[in-house]
């Protein structure tokens, strides 16, 4: 509904009203520190009209997506982590597109949200191959997807690959997931996309933001940043922003 233009803010808010979950989210949000407002706001309607139709539909992505986490237990880290990560990239992305201006923002935040959901769902479904594939990432001198490709027999780029087909995701966004360790692989078409999530991914990961270990070895060169348009120290500032930003998320 956010994405058309004819949207109508009382169906919108209609729709929102139903869901308790999603309408305290958005509560939340919009009276944390992130927004700074003086004074409470108590109002659903209210709350959309001040943060905007984007700011609700990252919430209620954000929302309904962090329902797939389960309080599992992966070594150092859990399922929340995995998340927490996810939701970094997620922002970091939004903001390097919007300082690139060479792709829209949301399709960039989007991306970022969805890129590790294989993962996620993988280590969670099958808990102690994903403590084994997590402990051994964290001692291993393999990149993560090699570790893996030894635990699992495939990586969660492989498998993210054959989900967002069979979600109908679209080209995209399934690029992204697919792509994002491996940017100069991709389809020329969806290569600048996929070129800023691995930036948000691999400075995410550095900032050990959520769980750290599916970039351990990549970097981001002056010529990655060349490709997406980007300078160091826009870069840079874009990553110095990630903590208040993450308030807006995580809380």
């Amino acid at each position: 509904m956010t994405s058309d233009k004819e949207c109508n803010t009382a169906q919108l808010l209609k729709l929102i009203s139903q869901d308790a979950a999603l309408a305290g989210s958005i509560m939340k949000a919009i009276n944390s520190a992130f927004y700074a407002l003086q004074t409470k706001v108590t109002r659903l309607d209210r709350a959309v009209a001040l943060m905007g139709l984007r700011a609700v539909k990252e919430v209620t992505l954000s929302s309904c997506l962090s329902g797939l986490c389960k309080p599992v237990q992966l070594g150092a880290y859990d399922g929340r982590d995995l998340w927490d990560h996810s939701v970094a990239v997620a922002i970091l992305a939004r903001e390097l597109a919007a300082q690139s201006n060479a792709l829209d923002p949301e399709e960039a935040f989007l991306a970022g949200m969805m890129h590790d959901i294989a993962l996620l769902l993988a280590v969670q479904s099958e808990a102690e191959m994903g403590a084994k594939l997590i402990s051994g990432a964290e001692t291993s001198n393999d990149p993560f997807v090699v570790q893996e490709q030894r635990v699992f027999g495939f990586n969660h780029c492989e498998l993210g690959a054959q989900l967002g087909a069979k979600w109908s995701l679209a080209p995209q966004i399934t690029a992204a997931i697919q792509w994002h360790h491996d940017p100069e692989s991709t389809p020329s078409e969806h290569q600048l996309l996929v070129r800023h999530i691995y930036v948000a991914d691999t400075l995410s990961c550095e900032a050990a933001i959520g769980f750290p270990l599916t970039c351990k070895f990549q970097q981001v060169t002056d010529e990655t940043l060349k490709n997406v348009k980007l300078s160091r120290d826009a870069t840079a500032a874009a990553a110095a922003k990630l903590p208040l930003l993450l308030r807006l998320h995580l809380g």
